[in-house]
């Protein structure tokens, strides 16, 4: 599907953007050289010979051993991968299973015969005599032969209806393997047929469907899956049937005529400098015919010139995946660079829309920290960190975190030095900064408490023994200082 550059192949979909297996090889496609050498174009022509004919408008009495010769031909050469020597060897069997056919209807013919000649004896030696083929007319027809009821010739006739079971036995077994020979060569060759399609091998889909239709002319050219399998439902989805080899060589042509258009399309968009355009063009012809000749022959200077571009638009993709925005804005102004025709704005929205959420997300826990919620501020930060992990705030956020971890750490050790040494005023002196420190600390916390209060009321004291030896009254001055 362009418009989502999804491709749906067995049940199941990938984006042909994303997909590591389509990028790792449609990236060895940009790279390679042109399918343009001598032996490539030798190939080619001998594909086309084969077309030509096998075409229904060749009257030829011999194409078809021809074609087969040519299919000989055509498999010696590395780009077909042996697919026609394939086609070859199922065409082949195909006709030893029609020569066989002819074979087994011979012989039932000849059974056929067999056994009415022994309904004719039967009928000879138990109506007449049992020495005579003739019988008189004038014998009561529906009146047995006393001969043919003696003991002695009761095995004769015996023998004559086994016999007569057994002819006929094996005709009807040559008839049902008649049936089943030309059914188990139908579907091996539609089997193969469809493996072609499914292969994108399109030119040999035509040739096969071709060879089909001359092999099997009983009009039957629906094809036989296994009822629930994968590749019926797969049919079933896009088209709603199971399809015919009819239909097989009409989308086969077709898919040859839409690749060579999209190649077209992509050469004109390249000189016109619409670098995304092109791309997506070639996208389209390579997932639907890899193998065709418009797809082979692209000259190696164009697809360079798009594969630095083409890789930058696969990274961007991974990095919105992993939600790597710093980097995703990177690509796209690079891409806007290379491209013309570069539509930025749904990766720009994206990256933009991201960044956003996760900054409100890392304000809103700031102003949690700062009444004292931990629980929503550990929502919130955890929330940013899921939007944009890469996000500079956090960074800052988590030293943060980080350096007053420290100075608690740090004030909790000075602490308990200052107790060990009894250095009560030095810690009523910093009595704040221990409070912050001992704050999820109760047992500290219980002795800066104690520390505190004993202080305030030695202070306490003090001011009023003060007031009361400046009236004159030192023995309750004393007092209360004691």
């Amino acid at each position: 599907d362009p418009t989502t550059d999804v491709f749906t192949f067995d049940g199941k979909s990938f984006n042909v953007n994303g997909n590591r297996v389509f990028r790792a090889r449609f990236e060895k496609y940009l790279n390679a050289e042109a399918a343009t050498s001598e032996m490539d174009v030798a190939y080619r022509m001998a594909i086309r010979e084969i077309l030509d004919t096998l075409s229904p408008h060749n009257r030829d009495a011999k194409k078809f051993p021809k074609a087969v010769a040519q299919l000989q031909r055509a498999s010696q050469f590395p780009q077909d991968a042996r697919l026609c020597e394939s086609l070859a060897n199922a065409v082949y069997r195909v006709y030893l299973a029609q020569r066989n056919q002819s074979q087994l209807k011979q012989l039932n013919n000849e059974l056929d015969m067999q056994r009415r000649q022994l309904d004719w004896s039967f009928d000879a030696w138990s109506q007449g005599d049992a020495g005579s083929s003739e019988r008189k007319l004038s014998d009561d027809p529906n009146k047995p032969d006393p001969a043919a009821t003696e003991p002695v010739n009761a095995g004769h006739i015996q023998r004559y209806v086994q016999r007569i079971a057994e002819v006929e036995a094996e005709r009807v077994a040559n008839a049902a393997k008649v049936q089943l020979s030309e059914l188990e060569a139908k579907l091996e060759f539609q089997a193969l047929v469809v493996q072609f399609f499914l292969q994108r091998r399109f030119e040999h889909v035509v040739m096969a469907t071709r060879f089909y239709t001359e092999f099997f002319k009983d009009g039957d050219g629906k094809l036989q899956f296994e009822e629930g399998s994968e590749v019926e439902q797969s049919f079933a989805k896009t088209i709603g049937f199971n399809p015919t080899i009819t239909t097989l060589d009409a989308f086969a042509n077709e898919a040859i005529r839409d690749v060579g258009q999209s190649v077209e399309s992509f050469g004109f968009l390249m000189d016109s400098g619409k670098t995304d355009g092109a791309l997506r063009q070639l996208q389209q012809a390579f997932v639907m015919g890899e193998h065709l000749p418009p797809v082979q022959s692209v000259p190696r200077e164009k697809k360079t010139a798009i594969l630095d571009y083409a890789q930058n638009s696969f990274q961007l993709v991974n990095a919105i995946e992993v939600k790597d925005y710093g980097l995703a804005e990177e690509l796209v102004n690079k891409m806007k660079t290379q491209a013309g025709d570069f539509d930025y704005s749904k990766p720009t929205a994206a990256i933009e829309a991201a960044k956003l959420s996760s900054n409100m997300r890392i304000r809103t826990a700031k102003n949690a920290a700062l009444q004292g919620d931990n629980d929503a501020y550990e929502e919130n930060i955890k929330a940013a960190a899921e939007t944009w992990p890469q996000n500079p705030m956090l960074k800052e956020q988590f030293n943060l975190i980080a350096d007053s971890a420290d100075v608690q750490q740090q004030a909790k050790i000075e602490f308990d030095r200052l107790l060990g040494t009894q250095s009560y005023r030095q810690i009523f002196t910093n009595r704040a900064r221990f409070i912050a420190a001992t704050v999820d600390d109760a047992e500290r916390q219980k002795a800066l408490e104690q520390i505190i209060g004993n202080i305030q009321e030695i202070e306490t004291v003090m001011k009023q023994a003060d007031t009361l030896a400046k009236a004159g009254n030192n023995h309750a001055a004393w007092e209360i200082v004691e």
